[in-house]
């Protein structure tokens, strides 16, 4: 629409440029419905053109688009001028050619500066794209090693006394590798984002014990929301890595989920670390808030604050029909 409108406000003003002034009011208008229906003409033609303009190498589909727009215009402005004239409001037939090209003029400048704005504005996006997996890589990176180390002691601490808690625990590993191998960009079910994070408290559960007490309050969120993935795994590794696993006496974790308007907040809150405690580096909070801003740009969030007993990481989200709009 944004595109439409300057076509539609740059055509109109190369038709007015040198036209007799003072103009009534009805030409003008004439002028600017004239322009707005160009527009329109315009960005249809482009759509129809779009399976074809898709299979061409990008240079050339920016190209052939513009094209699509200069001979659209051509067209709409050479019948628009006809017709008008019959009509007893068009150009004089002298002025005909002049209007035409005013009027293709505009449409093409406009399309020009528009395409070169999309055309870099794609690129900024896949070079976004590339950052952002590279970080959900690096995140998984730093959560693999100890976290599988850890879990392959725990299942061979199972093995023996609980054959059948050693396979689940083998079951909930593989789901967990499963789930990190997702791309960054794939959106998933808040369900299954869930049930992963539900696998790798269990997987902590089992070898902290009964340090590791775990609180979930999500059922009012909804389970088919599309979320990115790898969202909540990171906050919990940090929960259960400087909030329990430093305390001899262990902690809770809570996880809180709510809908609050058009967005969807989700609370993990830990025990803070006794004092002394090695302070964690916070790539992975800067990890998600990074991914956050490319996927959902400032409708989503992640706040931190501690209130002197607790920490706490506030994912705000926003509601999949909010950011469709």
């Amino acid at each position: 629409m944004l595109g439409v409108a300057a076509v539609s406000l740059l055509a109109a003003w190369m038709v007015l440029l040198g036209t007799a002034w003072p103009m009534d009011a009805g030409s003008v208008f004439r002028v600017l419905v004239h322009a707005l229906i160009l527009g329109l003409v315009c960005a249809y033609c482009v759509c129809a053109f779009r399976g074809i303009l898709s299979r061409l190498s990008t240079r050339s589909a920016w190209t052939g688009a513009w094209c699509v727009v200069m001979v659209a215009a051509l067209a709409y402005s050479w019948v628009a001028g006809l017709v008008g004239a019959v009509l007893g409001f068009g150009p004089a037939p002298e002025a005909h050619g002049e209007f035409v090209a005013k009027s293709a003029l505009g449409a093409g400048i406009v399309a020009l500066a528009l395409f070169r704005y999309l055309h870099v504005r794609t690129q900024w996006q896949a070079e976004m794209l590339s950052e952002s997996e590279a970080r959900v890589e690096a995140l998984q990176a730093r959560i693999r090693p100890h976290f599988l180390f850890n879990s392959l002691n725990t299942i061979a601490s199972l093995i023996h006394d609980d054959p059948r808690g050693a396979e689940r625990a083998t079951e909930d590993l593989a789901a967990l590798f499963r789930g990190g191998m997702r791309a960054s960009d794939d959106l998933v079910p808040l369900a299954d984002e869930l049930e992963l994070a539900r696998k790798y408290l269990a997987m902590e559960e089992r070898r902290l014990g009964q340090r590791l007490q775990v609180e979930w309050e999500v059922t009012d969120l909804p389970s088919d929301e599309p979320v990115l993935p790898m969202l909540l795994q990171p906050l919990l590794e940090n929960a259960v890595a400087h909030g329990i696993a430093p305390s001899p006496g262990g902690g809770t974790v809570q996880v809180f989920g709510r809908r609050e308007g058009e967005s969807l907040v989700i609370t993990v809150t830990n025990p803070l670390a006794p004092a002394g405690s090695k302070p964690g580096q916070g790539m992975a909070l800067g990890n998600i808030r990074s991914r956050l801003v490319l996927a959902y740009s400032s409708l989503a969030s992640l706040l931190t604050h501690e209130d002197g007993a607790r920490f706490y990481a506030v994912l705000t989200l926003p509601h999949a029909q909010t950011a469709d709009r």
